[in-house]
């Protein structure tokens, strides 16, 4: 005697069985999320030192934006050269010689002062009172930006940075980040090199000076000369956020402010408005380090010797040579009396 099932018999037991294959898909997908974002929080590939279970080997040059968290922490360092790349040349090795600071260098390129002071806070976060002895900030031209705002040239990670370790931990929930683990896991083992511990890093190496055309710099063009949208008098939105900042800094924290240098082809011509707008930053930001003592602001724009062609590798990147130069009056500053710390350089 034979018996068949029907297809409508069939139906039921087919759904059911792919409903538990569903299930365990989904299952397996959760648990190996879960197994993933608990791998990347402990490797921690940052070296930011939340949820780590394996300190002390550093972190992989993986650019300047994401290397700042592991350089900012380290307790040996007490000082701390902040900006974008128009500071990026000053060495922090050649100033820890002349003021017996151990600095470190957090620069990163195409950033705006909400991103630096993002990293400063950092810095100060993990060296709270008397391990904070300095801080040399560049104020370039997007912290003269007149028009009262503040836009980003690239995403910066706000939250490596984060003081809030959920905010980091979502920012590391990315399947980018599995890669940098991997990087992490070949430093470990010796397979690759750490980033240099203070920071620095010499856009000169392996590069042969040559005189550039007379172009814009695309940073210039868009934070510096241009001055369209700016209001009268200028309203310097950069300006209250450092004052905020400032405020949280112990008061032994020596604190120099630099104007970098520029090219003469992008130096306002006198009495134009643009012109107006430099002076009037350097007046705001000069009357704030006025405020707290200990605080100086250091004006390298026009300066002879640092606006020439032969001292530029470009409208805003000034060569090794007048890098020597700002860092032993900088050098001068940090250790200079308190009595005359809040001199303000022509």
């Amino acid at each position: 005697m034979s018996s068949s099932i029907s297809i409508s018999e069939l139906a039921p037991i087919a759904r059911r069985s792919w409903g538990r294959v569903l299930r365990l898909y989904c299952v397996s997908v959760v648990l190996l999320g879960c197994v993933a974002a608990v791998l990347l929080l402990t490797l921690d590939p940052f070296d930011t030192g939340r949820f780590a279970l394996f300190g002390g080997h550093g972190v992989p040059h993986y650019g300047q934006r994401l290397i700042s968290a592991s350089l900012g922490r380290q307790a040996d360092r007490d000082a701390a050269v902040l900006g974008n790349s128009t500071l990026q040349l000053l060495d922090p090795e050649r100033l820890g010689l002349q003021t017996g600071l151990r600095v470190v260098s957090l620069t990163i390129p195409g950033t705006v002062p909400p991103e630096q002071l993002a990293v400063a806070d950092w810095f100060r976060r993990h060296h709270p009172g008397a391990a904070f002895k300095g801080l040399v900030l560049g104020i370039d031209s997007s912290w003269c930006r007149g028009d009262g705002r503040m836009e980003p040239i690239s995403p910066f990670p706000y939250w490596l940075y984060a003081e809030n370790p959920l905010d980091y931990a979502l920012g590391m929930m990315r399947l980018k980040h599995l890669e940098t683990a991997g990087r992490k896991l070949l430093l470990m083992r010796g397979r690759v090199a750490p980033t240099r511990a203070d920071g620095y890093n010499d856009y000169e190496l392996g590069r042969t000076w040559t005189a550039f055309k007379d172009e814009r710099h695309e940073f210039e063009a868009e934070h510096g000369r241009a001055a369209v949208g700016d209001t009268w008098p200028p309203r310097f939105a950069a300006l209250p956020l450092l004052r905020q900042f400032l405020a949280q800094l112990p008061a032994e924290t020596r604190v120099v402010l630099v104007m970098p240098p520029r090219n003469w082809r992008v130096l306002p011509a006198p009495g134009t408005r643009e012109a107006a707008r430099d002076t009037a930053c350097a007046a705001a930001f000069g009357a704030l380090a006025a405020e707290r003592r200990g605080s100086r602001l250091l004006n390298f724009v026009g300066r002879p010797g640092m606006r020439e062609d032969d001292a530029f590798w470009d409208t805003i990147h000034f060569r090794a040579g007048v890098a020597r130069a700002m860092e032993a009056e900088i050098a001068a500053a940090l250790v200079a009396k308190l009595g005359e710390s809040s001199a303000m350089s022509p």
